[in-house]
């Protein structure tokens, strides 16, 4: 509880990403650690943005299906999302994700016209343009937040050179 309270108020320090704690640490807490500021990393690499690309796509559509995620971002980082899970060696799931963004490029500027800023638009976007199809496949893929942090926490330690903090130890 005390350290739940010291991390609250900024009190604690990240740990330094070293490859003793990358092979000690299972993959999905790894992960969990990394993109929860936990550990010492630079923000600033674009990998850490790639992953967290990937991370904000998941979060998105398991709370509202693709849809969602095109309304809140635009889908400004969906090629970076698509390509990072790629990259993480989940091709079926970059598949899908660059399906879907192919299909928001196709009904961009009328999918934007329904969304007028109201609930009714919103709520209509669902009717008018159906991702369900990509929903469905994407959900089939990625089951749960565990299973993408494993996948996460696999590639850093595959790639431990690209996330150790003072050097490469």
């Amino acid at each position: 509880m005390i350290q739940w309270i010291k991390k609250l108020l900024g009190l604690t320090r990240p740990e330094r990403i070293t490859k003793e704690l990358i092979e000690r640490l299972p993959a999905a807490k790894l992960c969990r650690k990394f993109i929860d500021g936990e550990l010492a990393s630079n923000m600033e690499i674009e990998i850490f943005d790639d992953i967290m690309c990937a991370v904000e796509l998941h979060a998105e559509v398991f709370n509202g299906g693709f849809n969602q995620y095109y309304y809140n971002s635009g889908g400004e980082r969906a090629e970076r999302a698509g390509n990072m899970f790629a990259e993480l060696g989940a091709n079926r799931i970059a598949d899908v994700v660059k399906r879907a963004d192919g299909y928001y490029t196709d009904c961009r500027d009328e999918l934007c016209s329904v969304w007028d800023g109201t609930i009714k638009g919103f709520s209509d976007s669902y009717k008018k343009f159906s991702f369900d199809a990509f929903d469905s496949e994407y959900y089939a893929l990625v089951k749960n937040e565990k299973q993408l942090y494993t996948l996460i926490g696999t590639y850093i330690k595959q790639y431990p050179q690209k996330f150790l903090t003072g050097g490469t130890e």
